[in-house]
């Protein structure tokens, strides 16, 4: 099979690994991780923001050169839909990229390498790309619910959820009012998916900036984490009546419900049960291999979970934080130095400044020069700050409000999914979804900055009156 696919990819050659380009790949994204990590802790930043912004300036200058790994992840988005739709029609992914194209509706840079001669070299590499970023903040967040207990997040449970629910509700009306204000000619289903789209909170980001900072155990960090999974469910329940209200001009009733209980059944279980059925899964795969099982028997929990949370609709990073919420060192017995997290730790600081890097090289400065999308993108920054900055508020006094506020600012995968499901619908156009893009991108530069002054000025003592 790898000989098959030696001669799909280069006819011509001898003996070559058809994947070798991967490696390449994986090699420039983890220099130019390291390489942004560096330049931030130069200028004194949290890693994201050099991660995020070594992504940005290395993408549009390979974008500008022409170079394909470069135009292939600044269009991933459009890939991922050529590559669907494809699938679902039973038609040649060259032939759909080819009638996107004509039809205006993807990049003709991104048609043209779909349909070159290396057009299977580039599905693999974005593939890569895709699987490599995705493992990464799947780590991420698993690691951050590794140093959570779930009674922990019992006690911060009450006011996490009112954060994710003021968090949510305040987020969608100013995305709707925002965007009857920005865009006043567009229509009434616009202004719902922009209100939608700035629902979720992106936590990887700022579980980050916690980490590097050594706050991740803060109750302020465990108020952010436990109303970022809440607000998960809030943000896809709102979406599944938007839709609704889209596609046939009523709330789906029995689907909004479905949602609701599934994840109330997955999160409450967790909460509930999580630990105890953890409890006998380790003890059986242990006896399986005991060398390695704090390694391993973590690894297949992480993705169990995200699999397991994906299926009931929530994100998989759900399903990964809770994983690391109810595994611990506790259930393998034996003394020893060696821990879960310094297993899995190396792992995370490989592939999770990968998923920032990659959200850096898919934002186009150059939509910047066009006006109407400059001003709906900076339109729905403001809103979505203002919208969280409401959630920060109703943490009560015994957190820091500002630094809860913050936490909850960064928007990512999720407002770029709610955006392609209303491309999809045929209700947000193409510049519209590249002002979602820049909102993000404005969100998840503005909140690490933020956040790491809230973060140190309570650290600062305060002078004697």
């Amino acid at each position: 099979m790898i000989a098959a696919a030696a001669l799909v990819v280069q006819p011509e050659s001898g003996h070559v690994d058809p994947f070798s380009f991967v490696m390449l790949e994986l090699a420039i994204l983890v220099l130019l991780a390291v390489t942004g990590r560096w330049i931030a802790g130069r200028i004194n930043q949290p890693p994201v923001l050099g991660e995020l912004g070594i992504g940005m300036i290395a993408g549009n200058i390979g974008y500008w050169l022409g170079i394909p790994f470069f135009v292939l992840i600044m269009h991933m988005g459009d890939a991922g839909q050529i590559i669907t739709e494809a699938m679902q029609t039973n038609v040649g992914i060259g032939q759909m990229a080819s009638d996107l194209a004509v039809a205006d509706q993807v990049s003709p840079a991104l048609a043209d390498l779909l349909t070159g001669p290396n057009a299977k070299r580039m599905i693999i590499m974005g593939t890569a790309v895709w699987i490599f970023s995705n493992l990464g903040v799947l780590l991420l967040m698993f690691m951050v619910g590794l140093g959570t207990s779930v009674s922990e997040m019992k006690a911060v449970g009450g006011r996490a959820t009112i954060v994710a629910i003021v968090g949510v509700l305040a987020s969608f009306a100013a995305g709707y009012f925002g965007g009857r204000l920005a865009l006043p000619g567009a229509g009434q289903s616009v202004h719902l998916f922009l209100g939608v789209i700035l629902c979720a909170t992106s936590v990887g980001i700022s579980a980050r900036v916690f980490q590097s900072l050594h706050q991740d155990q803060s109750r302020d960090a465990k108020i952010v984490f436990g109303a970022s999974v809440i607000d998960d469910v809030a943000s896809i329940v709102v979406l599944a009546v938007v839709v609704g209200i889209v596609t046939t001009g009523r709330v789906e009733v029995l689907s909004v419900m479905k949602i609701l209980v599934l994840a109330t059944l997955f999160l409450g279980g967790l909460m509930l049960f999580g630990e105890r059925v953890v409890g006998r899964i380790v003890s059986g795969l242990e006896a399986l291999e005991h060398a390695h099982a704090k390694l391993l028997v973590p690894l297949v929990l992480l993705f169990l979970f995200a699999w397991l949370a994906n299926l009931l609709q929530l994100a998989t990073i759900t399903g990964a934080f809770g994983a690391g919420l109810v595994i611990g060192d506790q259930f393998f017995g034996e003394e020893s130095d060696v821990t879960i997290e310094s297993l899995m730790q190396p792992l995370e600081a490989v592939f999770a400044p990968l998923f920032f890097v990659v959200m850096g090289l898919q934002v186009n400065l150059s939509t910047l020069a066009e006006p109407s999308v400059l001003t709906a993108a900076l339109v729905m920054t403001l809103a979505a700050v203002v919208g969280k900055a409401a959630a920060g508020w109703s943490a009560g006094g015994e957190c820091d409000r500002l630094t809860v506020g913050l936490g909850m600012i960064p928007r990512g995968e999720e407002a770029l999914l709610f955006a392609s499901i209303g491309i999809g619908l045929g209700v947000l156009t193409g510049g519209l979804f590249s002002a979602v893009v820049i909102m993000v991108m404005l969100t998840a530069l503005l909140a690490p900055l933020g956040l790491k002054r809230a973060i140190v000025r309570q650290q600062k003592p305060r002078p004697e009156p």
